[in-house]
């Protein structure tokens, strides 16, 4: 035996697992730890449970150890387990143990670490809702300037209807508005308070769960002091609010990819975004988007990942969900953030190349849907025999290789007539403008439609609700904030007196 294993910690188990998680430790947690003691701080003395003269060396030992202690280079040396022990060691030094002891009073390292991880997941998933929205609002203004620009919409990879660029972004508005209401629902779990559950039971103690949910900026207290350590579906629930979140931006994003490639040609992507080829001189390669679209399935499996780790865990205080989980969830949000504001850049610069749009809807027939529902008003058939004519127009244009536009109204005619056996009522005016995209859109004013009556009127409902989320993050923000200087003004106040 090479290694004495009887003494804690063991060298290989330093190496593998205290040493890394103390870097964790170190770089994310730090700052929540410090204000869960002022926090602990505060409220011992308002419960009575340390006199004000502990609480007063207390809170300015903490604030000294803050302000002076280089964590950032401090390295794990098997001296102390993590860094809950280096802050009590240093309180310890400073003012006695006899005094520092008690700050553990009614608490333990179980709820005071799911309350940590609560901390920091509620910001990231603040900073992300932000993120969201700044590009609902690029999308909204994008859609609302584009209420005109025809695109061609497709349907099991072909060619189906034409439609507005507005039209089509507010489906993906839409889509991301209900990852936020998914987001927001997750904040709201997360925004609990384990702090009081102590290891699983609570305490005998006189502690005041409210008092430390409100100066930690929670909105309320976890209900059941075990479930605050055991049920770790605020993370699952976190992540699978991304993992949905990057599915569908995705999507979008494939969609970009595809209407920016030769073939397809329905968006005009500018030079900023644009990359050449190191050997070919007329490639125009989009490359941002394939960017996005390995940010967003790296964020997707990353959230995966987390959301796996709790599968088959016990309903119990357990490893598997602490610092090494938080800080590999936490590059979700990092990759989520690179490229959501990718995206929201990239959809503002993008333009539809109408000439390429027109030759495709032209080329593909896509108006001949409201060929047959005009022959449907106008000429007093059911739809299946109208789409039984259109159909036949819709080969013999094929056949003969021309558009829609093409089609004389005295072909038509002849078609009605075979078809049906009567004349045709319709008009020619009505009929030459029937293949026009345009009108195709105008027609198509039903509520969700993509007419510029029925696409200002989703606007404003999807502006509405995006306003009401800023609303919603802000008063986050602000509780937030308030519980910070609350925080740290009580405990100064105990400094003071």
């Amino acid at each position: 035996m090479t290694e004495n294993y009887n003494e804690f910690p063991a060298e290989i188990y330093s190496r593998t697992v205290l040493e890394p998680d103390f870097v964790i430790y170190r770089n994310v947690f730090a700052n929540d730890l410090h204000a869960i003691n002022l926090a602990q701080t505060v409220m011992l003395q308002r419960q009575g449970l340390i006199t004000e003269s502990e609480a007063s060396m207390t809170a300015e030992a903490l604030f000294h150890i803050m302000e002076n202690v280089d964590f950032a280079s401090m390295t794990y040396d098997g001296s102390f387990e993590d860094l809950f022990f280096v802050i009590e060691r240093e309180l310890a030094k400073r003012i006695g143990i006899s005094v520092s002891g008690k700050l553990h009073t009614g608490r333990s390292r179980n709820d005071m670490e799911h309350t940590m991880f609560r901390m920091v997941l509620k910001k990231k998933l603040i900073e992300n809702l932000e993120l969201h929205e700044s590009l609902v609002e690029k999308l909204i203004y994008k859609a609302g300037s584009n209420l005109e620009e025809i695109i061609l919409l497709y349907t099991h990879g072909q060619p189906a209807q034409p439609s507005t660029l507005a039209h089509y972004l507010g489906a993906v508005i839409e889509v991301i508005l209900r990852d936020m209401e998914r987001i927001y629902s997750a904040l709201q779990n997360v925004d609990l308070c384990p702090m009081g559950a102590a290891a699983i039971t609570t305490s005998g103690f006189n502690v005041d769960r409210e008092l430390m949910a409100e100066l930690l900026g929670f909105h309320d207290c976890v209900e059941n002091s075990y479930g605050a350590i055991a049920a770790c579906d605020y993370i699952t629930a976190s992540y699978s609010a991304m993992k949905l979140s990057c599915i569908n931006l995705g999507r979008f994003v494939q969609d970009l990819a595809s209407w920016t490639g030769f073939e397809i040609s329905q968006l005009y992507v500018p030079d900023g975004f644009v990359q050449i080829s190191s050997i070919m001189p007329q490639k125009r390669n989009p490359v941002p988007v394939e960017h996005m679209r390995l940010m967003f399935s790296l964020a997707s499996g990353g959230a995966e990942q987390i959301i796996e780790t709790m599968h088959n865990t016990p309903f119990a205080d357990m490893n598997d969900s602490e610092r090494e989980t938080q800080s590999n969830g936490h590059q979700v949000f990092d990759r989520m953030k690179r490229a959501l504001m990718l995206l929201s850049g990239f959809v503002e610069a993008i333009e539809v190349d109408q000439s390429s749009v027109n030759k495709r809807i032209d080329a593909s027939l896509a108006t001949i849907t409201e060929l047959a529902d005009s022959i449907v008003r106008n000429e007093k058939i059911s739809f299946r025999q109208a789409h039984q004519i259109a159909h036949k127009i819709a080969q013999t244009s094929i056949e003969q290789q021309k558009s829609l536009q093409e089609f004389s109204f005295e072909e038509y005619c002849c078609f009605f007539k075979s078809e049906i056996g009567d004349n045709a009522k319709m008009k020619p005016g009505i009929f030459n403008q029937i293949s026009d995209p345009r009108h195709f859109v105008a027609v198509r004013n039903l509520r969700g439609g993509p007419s510029k009556e029925s696409m200002l009127e989703s606007l404003q409902k999807y502006r509405e609700k995006g306003e009401s989320y800023i609303e919603k993050i802000a008063a986050e923000k602000t509780r937030m904030e308030l519980a910070v200087n609350q925080r740290e003004q009580s405990a100064k106040n105990l400094m003071i007196s």
